[in-house]
């Protein structure tokens, strides 16, 4: 683009341009932008929109590392969930063992065991598992047992439990294992009475 020759007055001023004087006119390159609605570019967001995009942005960071921290949480707490599970039948085998012991068994042998199931029981609840044992004569509570037998008894009412097969285990506030039971149930009437 060419700018137009200015003149100087005799003390070196720019002279006034006039209509006679003889100055190059002022060349515009190309036409003038014309800008169409169809083309124009999308407004500029306002700042108050782009502020809730970033508090929300900030929001669900937050949620996610919140979510993240309890997934990290229960898999330290219930992780070990299915190995304590597994053992269980072990122990249960160890303490029907010391239930009955045979005859002519060494005490000292016998105190040796139990100390065993001492040191099981011990670990377990260092991983937060607490056995919660069946109550003879209390309702069957469907939360924690299974009843896998019923017994004709005039001892309890029916339903209510009446011997425990395997003991109930909960691993924090979960249930680890329910318990088996036998409850009770009214007996047979006699025959031909």
């Amino acid at each position: 683009m060419r700018g137009r020759s200015r003149r100087h007055d005799e003390q070196g001023h720019p002279a006034e341009a006039g209509a006679g004087d003889d100055a190059e006119p002022l060349e515009v390159a190309g036409e003038p932008e014309v800008v169409h609605a169809e083309s124009a570019p999308p407004p500029v967001e306002s700042v108050e929109s782009l502020k809730d995009k970033w508090l929300r942005a900030l929001a669900e960071a937050d949620n996610a590392h919140k979510r993240a921290r309890t997934d990290v949480d229960e898999a330290r707490r219930f992780g070990t969930a299915e190995l304590l599970r597994a053992l269980l039948p072990v122990l249960d085998n160890l303490q029907r063992a010391l239930a009955s012991p045979p005859a002519g068994l060494d005490p000292q042998f016998l105190e040796g065991l139990q100390l065993i199931e001492q040191q099981w029981l011990a670990v377990l609840a260092a991983y937060g598992v607490q056995a919660v044992p069946a109550e003879i004569g209390a309702p069957l509570d469907p939360q924690r047992q299974r009843a896998l037998l019923e017994q004709p008894t005039d001892e309890h009412p029916p339903g209510a439990v009446v011997a425990e097969i395997a003991r109930c285990y909960m691993l924090h506030d979960r249930l680890l294992r329910e318990g088996q039971v036998v409850v009770a149930r009214a007996p047979d009437a006699p025959a031909g009475g």
